[in-house]
């Protein structure tokens, strides 16, 4: 029997390593050191496991993470919120419709998600890209909006601008005007048909896609409004209305609600027992004639030049619109508001105020306003000469 005690490994006697002693110690430090190590490594086999299915399990229907790769998506008008996720997930931004449809149905905001291009990323959480469709930070801006109350020509110019597409190829597909999409009841053109509103524009636009943007639009309006049946209710063809509307559109002031009286007024003047002269008398259209923008007043001059757009020399309507008319002013040509009224007038170019008289002698005491507004300070007067 030894006499060391536990931990010597020389022997006393001799003073040597006992290397026998060595081995015994660094056996068993070693079998423990195997204990450890095959229920440790059984541990982290089951940890490892346990994590891969739980993680496969959070993962079959949704992704998780901030995303991996920038992606643009293009949110089309009318796509419904079960269209924008089958977008979604052939990009690869959503692993499954389902996770994306969950999350829709869940937030009621999902619904004011906007037409358009996104820059999102793949392999988002559901959640995260709804949360990025709703947030305008995210939309890809490539809009044109198309002024109401100006000529085709002028809105021509604005689509080169924003398309970089040069005029003369718009021009070209207004020549073949009849294959723009408009309705059958169409004359003498697309004036009046390129409708004003904002537009996404294509990724690649040409002149008869982006033209067609607007025509389009034009024919939702017209049946939005049932152009054609209330125009007959008038006695009036749509075409006729269309005109009208253009017409309103460049006479009416700030206030909507003048709209109306100034249709009845010219169709009072329609009427020959309202006004035999029958003629409009409207310097809008004479200001089309003439090619003259920015003015209020025309000249005595200009008035006479003989244009079947002079409504001072030729009765009825002109033989077509002379601007886009808006949805507001498509609307009051449709629904003219009741009144004996045959003359109007703008008597303050700041506020857009219009007085309505049913005599020659009450607008000409309008008029007298209107003079008193333009001379009392050289900027009013700039603002009536067009300055």
């Amino acid at each position: 029997m030894s006499n060391r005690s536990p931990g010597e490994i020389r022997d006393p006697e001799t003073g040597k390593v006992d290397f026998k002693e060595i081995w015994y110690k660094a056996r068993a430090a070693f079998a423990v050191l195997l204990s450890l190590a095959v229920l440790g490594g059984g541990g982290w086999y089951i940890y490892s496991k346990g994590h891969d299915a739980w993680m496969d399990f959070r993962t079959a229907e949704d992704y998780i993470g901030n995303g991996v790769d920038p992606v643009q998506v293009t949110v089309p008008k009318g796509a419904t919120l079960r269209q924008i996720s089958d977008i979604l997930v052939a990009a690869d931004v959503v692993k499954t419709a389902k996770a994306f449809d969950r999350e829709a149905e869940a937030n009621a905001d999902s619904k004011k998600i906007q037409v358009g291009k996104y820059n999102l990323k793949t392999q988002l959480p559901a959640k995260t890209a709804l949360a990025m469709l709703l947030d305008p930070k995210n939309i890809v801006r490539n809009r044109i909006t198309l002024k109401d109350g100006v000529r085709l020509s002028v809105q021509v110019a604005a689509l080169s601008k924003a398309t970089g597409i040069p005029v003369k190829d718009f021009n070209a597909k207004l020549k073949d005007w009849k294959k723009l999409g408009l309705p059958t009841w169409a004359k003498n053109g697309a004036e009046g048909f390129v409708f004003p509103d904002t537009y996404e524009l294509p990724d690649k636009p040409t002149a008869a896609n982006v033209l067609k943007l607007a025509t389009d639009q034009f024919n939702v309006v017209a049946t939005d409004l049932n152009i054609e049946d209330n125009a007959n209710a008038l006695n009036y063809s749509p075409y006729q209305v269309l005109v009208m509307a253009s017409i309103i559109e460049k006479e009416a002031g700030l206030n909507d609600d003048d709209r109306g009286k100034i249709a009845r007024v010219f169709y009072n003047r329609l009427d020959p027992k309202l006004w035999p002269v029958g003629r409009l008398e409207s310097d809008a259209t004479v200001a089309y004639a003439n090619n003259i923008t920015g003015r209020v007043f025309t000249t005595k001059a200009e008035r006479q030049l003989d244009s079947p757009y002079n409504t001072y020399l030729h009765k009825g309507l002109p033989v077509g619109p002379i601007t886009s008319p808006s949805k507001k002013s498509l609307d009051a040509a449709l629904h003219p508001a009741d009144g004996a009224w045959l003359y109007f007038t703008v008597v303050n170019l700041d506020t857009g105020e219009t007085l309505f008289a049913n005599t020659l002698g009450e607008q000409q005491a309008n008029s007298a306003k209107l003079q008193e507004w333009c001379t009392a300070s050289q900027a009013n007067r700039d603002k009536c000469n067009g300055k």
